[in-house]
């Protein structure tokens, strides 16, 4: 039987790594370097590092992968069960017939599987063979092993930058443009990156797991605003799956909170609130569960679900409690404070058509804003609150009131016309279209000249 290799979730961090910095879909000669990076770190048998290369976290779902296969090629059923998969992978080698099929599933040979032996002329290891040799051998290795440890290990300084470069970057994303800040974050996600690969001090990885975390978070976020919900996503895993790793229950629930964006923009408000219900099972009390029971409200209001979202409002109001390191502390596009809970109320309060509550709920946002010096202010979300106002108001049929809360909106620059804010007016446009008007009439073509310039259009062609 194989020896046991670490954990997946080893795995899972050196594929998305590597999947980060390639297209999409990646190659397969991309897959089959990820698959001997595995192996060569992790030690499991080369059947599981192909599935762990291919995103395949249980032997279910290379069944099914391998049932599906057979389906779409023809290759008539098959009743492989996830035992047997096991069985290979514990080194059993399979038949014939089922050899060829992960040849064609993983699309290389029977020797990368690590079912047949290369017999090509090469340096071979030498075995130990006596008592002696075997246990000398061993006291060998554990000794270069350790020496590699403490020769591979990164000075303070290098931690310390890349700490205050997060905190920074965290706190500037409220007040600056995204797009400018992009590369930034990407550079200093690399860094993070190039350091993993320097250290062996289990300290220092997670620390640095933690920063790459963070980084790949505030990616998804400036990937959202940038009008890309897909690149967001694939950044909110990977701040997921790091936080996983170090046991950083604060930072995976951040991250459901970003893909449960996600997908209620998308127009899937129940399974945004599906990942709403997975992050609150993790969720630390405190502003973590504050944030995700106002997203939840939000969703609530989507499925129309007046009572649930009603809920949800109250419920954040009664979860605020200690401060947490990563929505306290760092704060910035991870912080949640009352404005932004308000805000969030307030277009829950809209999407369930309760129009006097969401007007209420959006004033207050505001208010809470501008007491806040406007270098500190979280711009996207105060314009968005105002958005929020107007929608309010036409729904009570005051436009002159809607005209005056989208006046300061009209004036944002445009590469802080974030993706989010753009959807929100093109909203209260539609709206608009209803009211026969001459009033209506020219707000609409003030919302058709700010959606003409806005921070997506300012991407290059090659973003």
């Amino acid at each position: 039987m194989a020896k046991p290799g670490h954990h997946v979730e080893c795995a899972q961090r050196i594929r998305m790594r590597r999947l980060l910095e390639e297209a999409d879909p990646p190659p397969i000669g991309v897959i089959n370097a990820i698959a001997a990076e595995i192996r060569q770190c992790c030690g499991h048998h080369p059947l599981k590092c192909f599935r762990l290369a291919n995103g395949w976290s249980s032997a279910e779902k290379a069944v099914q992968a391998l049932h599906q296969m057979c389906q779409e090629q023809g290759l008539g059923a098959r009743g492989l069960t996830k035992r047997s998969w096991l069985d290979w992978e514990s080194g059993h080698r399979p038949g014939v017939d089922y050899l060829d099929l992960l040849c064609r599933l993983f699309r290389t040979g029977p020797v990368e599987l690590g079912f047949a032996t290369d017999y090509s002329p090469g340096v071979k290891t030498p075995v130990p063979t006596t008592e002696r040799e075997l246990i000398m051998s061993a006291a060998g290795e554990s000794s270069d092993h350790v020496a590699e440890i403490e020769a591979a290990s990164i000075g303070p300084n290098a931690l310390d930058q890349l700490s205050d470069d997060v905190i920074r970057l965290a706190r500037a994303y409220v007040h600056a443009a995204p797009l400018p800040l992009f590369g930034e974050l990407t550079r200093t996600r690399n860094r993070a990156y190039r350091l993993l690969d320097r250290t062996r001090n289990p300290g220092q990885q997670r620390d640095l797991y933690l920063a790459a975390g963070q980084i790949c978070g505030l990616l998804g976020s400036a990937s959202f605003d940038l009008g890309y919900p897909y690149a967001a996503a694939e950044q909110a895993r990977a701040a997921r799956v790091y936080g996983e790793v170090i046991g950083h229950n604060e930072l995976s629930a951040w991250a459901d909170g970003l893909l449960a964006c996600v997908e209620f923009w998308a127009g899937r408000p129940a399974q945004a609130l599906r990942l709403v219900e997975r992050g609150l099972e993790i969720a630390p009390p405190g502003t973590t569960r504050v944030r995700l029971l106002s997203i939840g409200s939000r969703a609530s209001a989507l499925l129309g679900d007046v009572d649930g979202t009603r809920n949800a409002i109250l419920a954040a109001h009664d979860a605020r409690g200690p401060r947490g390191e990563l929505h306290d502390e760092v704060g910035g596009e991870f912080g949640f404070d009352e404005a932004r809970q308000a805000f969030c109320a307030g277009s829950a309060y809209l999407s369930a058509g309760m129009a006097p509550e969401a007007e209420t709920e959006c004033e207050r946002a505001l208010t809470l804003y501008r007491a806040v010096p406007a270098d500190q202010r979280w711009y996207a979300a105060e314009a968005s609150a105002s958005v929020d106002l107007a929608a309010a108001r036409l729904l009570a049929g005051d436009i002159d009131g809607a005209a005056d809360a989208l006046s300061p909106v009209f004036a944002l620059r445009p590469d802080r016309r974030v993706e989010g804010l753009v959807k929100r007016v093109g909203q209260v446009r539609s709206s608009l279209a209803s009211i026969p008007s001459r009033q209506a009439g020219v707000l609409m073509e003030k919302i058709e000249d700010f959606t003409t310039e806005t921070a997506t259009r300012a991407l290059p062609a090659t973003f």
